[in-house]
């Protein structure tokens, strides 16, 4: 840029500034601020308007010599051309070609008339030879809003592509970029401009130097890879030399059209849950995001999905398939919270870089909220931070331990309520290896973290595996949507059974085993049962007889209420030698059988170490009807008439 001199200018002006016709002039026809002129000026000399004067009468006059003052910017009156004129008027003068070096110049003349002497006010006129950017080759274009190849469908949505300039630090309103589009990476000087962009004073305050090409100029160039380039030039006229090429694929292969909305399958209840997030063995469970084919598919493509505004990993295509799968990761579908909510999807197709349109989006429900605390390895359904349920035997009341004395009676399970319990949440209880749930809880009003919940196990269950050392027990909390694993509690079930111990048998039944009204001792007095002496008895064993009334001959059709039990604890001969059993409640036990009933009877072993055992059964007939028809009793003793 042009170099300047401030120097004291002793001179008083009284003149009008002289005129400079070739200093360039904007749209509006207003000078240069800087008297710029144009860089072809500088190869004449420079015509110099001197304004009309007002004529000075003297006695003897003489002509009028001007005087043309050219001076670095400052500096004094310093003449560089001189030409005398006989009568004043406007005048025609020049600055010499030799003096027009590069600067900024006060411009000025001198009207001198017989020694009289009047300045003009001076001009500024600036000559200007150095293009911008110092005549430095400038940086490459930046292609704007454009992330890769420009694709036929880039341009056919849009119709241009836009590119900044890099700023550079001597930028003027009115400076221009010339800009170019070629297919060779080493363009010649003969290319031809695609056009040009000027800048105003707003762009360069905001350092924003935007060119746009058209779709047109693109598509004339043709498909395949180009560069873009471009020459800066000031309004002087001066140009720079070229920038460095901006290397870009141009893709004119029609693009994808008609993109479907994405389809997300859903649970059987209509939406996402957690088990339709959890990753089977083949990923089935995977909660995914399916696209169909789109128009103009290519093998370059990728798609670029969103999850409620959430980014999946790129998903390359394969044209051979009719429909595209992507995985939904966990931390994808949580990112806006464990719901229940709506989530949008929808999908841009990206060739080249350069994406499509959103597709059409569609929207899901999903629920991933869970009752109880939710867990660092979610949507995994085992919950480490649950609590273990606590098992106890009805009698034994020892920690996950059920023993012999716990035999046919239910267990009792004791759980921590989960955190933040709901009204009508629920707490599933599985036991061994039995699918079904043995027991449940429901959340009450009022329920609270941390309050102790019991639980029955029947007996029917706790029979199905009574000898296991390490017998599973786990529960599930529901919220009716989602469920949580507890961990496992092991439960030691140790009710060991002597079976098929010798069943009882009834001595004064005879051979044929039937007591009728002639037994003696008679019906009514009482009926006794003989337990014989076995191995699996020891002192202080205690043995309970079971005895069942029944209207069949052969212990079938038990009577309501006709039963009974009676306990017996050994002694040391009795465990070894037998010992019998007096049934002696005639109404309720015995006089029920009328005609040819029975009496069921078993017993149960409690061993004082606490194991357990059972009997085979057996019956006894008992018939107090007579071939007569008639029936005995104790006040009808037919056998002693």
């Amino acid at each position: 840029m042009p170099m300047t001199q401030k120097l004291a200018d002793p001179e008083d002006p009284v003149l009008e500034k002289p005129g400079v016709p070739a200093i360039l002039k904007d749209e509006n026809g207003i000078e240069s601020p800087d008297g710029l002129l144009p860089r072809d000026t500088s190869s004449d000399d420079l015509k110099v308007i001197v304004p009309n004067w007002r004529a000075t009468t003297f006695d003897d006059p003489i002509p009028y010599i001007i005087s043309i003052s050219w001076v670095f910017e400052g500096g004094p009156f310093n003449p560089v051309y001189s030409e005398p004129f006989d009568e004043p008027g406007e005048k025609v003068l020049k600055v010499p070609r030799d003096k027009l070096e590069p600067g900024t110049y006060d411009l000025s003349y001198m009207l001198n008339y017989g020694g009289n002497k009047q300045y003009s006010f001076r001009k500024r006129v600036t000559v200007d030879r150095t293009p911008p950017n110092d005549n430095q080759s400038p940086k490459a274009l930046i292609m704007q809003n454009v992330p890769g190849d420009i694709t036929d469908d880039y341009l056919i949505r849009f119709g241009e592509v836009r590119f900044q300039v890099w700023f550079y630090p001597d930028a003027r309103a009115r400076d221009r970029a010339i800009y170019f589009l070629t297919d060779k990476d080493n363009p010649p000087d003969s290319e031809q401009e695609i056009s040009e962009q000027a800048f105003s004073q707003q762009d360069i305050d905001q350092k924003q130097l935007i060119i746009t090409i058209y779709e047109a100029d693109i598509r004339a160039k043709g498909h395949g890879p180009r560069y873009f380039y471009y020459k800066l030039r000031d309004w002087a006229g001066n140009i720079g030399p070229r920038s460095t090429l901006l290397p870009v694929f141009v893709d004119l292969k029609p693009g994808p059209g008609k993109l479907k909305p994405p389809r997300v399958p859903l649970s059987a209840r209509g939406l996402i849950d957690r088990e339709h997030a959890r990753e089977g063995a083949t990923n089935q469970k995977a909660v995914t995001v399916e696209i169909d084919n789109y128009d103009n598919p290519d093998a370059s493509d990728k798609l670029l999905i969103q999850w409620n505004g959430h980014d999946l990993a790129p998903l390359d295509v394969d044209p051979s398939k009719p429909v595209q799968t992507a995985t939904v990761p966990w931390p994808t579908l949580t990112a806006d919270g464990l719901g229940p909510m709506d989530a949008r999807i929808d999908y841009r197709v990206s060739r080249g870089g350069t994406p499509t349109p959103p597709s059409p989006e569609t929207r899901v429900p999903y629920n991933f909220k869970v009752a109880g605390l939710d867990h660092p390895d979610a949507p995994a359904l085992l919950n480490t931070r649950l609590a273990k349920i606590e098992i106890y035997g009805a009698v034994s009341k020892q920690l996950n331990k059920l023993l012999p004395d716990d035999y046919e009676l239910p267990a009792e399970g004791q759980l921590a309520l989960h955190d933040n319990p709901v009204q009508g949440e629920k707490v599933f209880l599985y036991w061994g290896t039995i699918s079904a749930p043995v027991a449940e809880y429901e959340v009450q009003p009022g329920d609270t973290a941390g309050k102790i919940v019991l639980f029955s196990i029947p007996w029917e269950f706790i029979d199905q595996d009574k000898e296991n050392p390490a017998l599973p027990v786990r529960y599930f909390t529901d919220n009716g949507v989602n469920q949580q694993l507890a961990p496992t509690t092991l439960v030691e079930v140790a009710i060991i059974i002597i079976r098929n111990l010798p069943e009882p048998t009834f001595p004064d039944g005879g051979r044929d085993g039937v007591l009728d009204c002639c037994a003696n001792p008679r019906l009514w007095v009482h009926v006794k049962v003989h337990i014989n002496g076995n191995d699996a008895f020891d002192k202080d064993d205690v043995v309970e007889l079971f005895w069942q009334g029944c209207q069949g001959p052969n212990g079938s059709s038990p009577i309501p209420g006709v039963e009974d039990s009676f306990e017996t604890q050994l002694t040391l001969d009795q465990a070894r030698d037998g010992f019998d059993v007096w049934v002696t409640d005639y109404q309720k036990l015995i006089a029920p059988m009328v005609n040819n009933g029975s009496a069921l009877c078993r017993y149960f072993l409690r061993k004082s170490n606490g194991g357990r055992g059972v009997s085979r059964p057996d019956f006894v007939v008992i018939n107090r009807t007579m071939p007569s028809g008639e029936t005995c009793g104790p006040d009808n003793d037919l056998c002693s008439k």
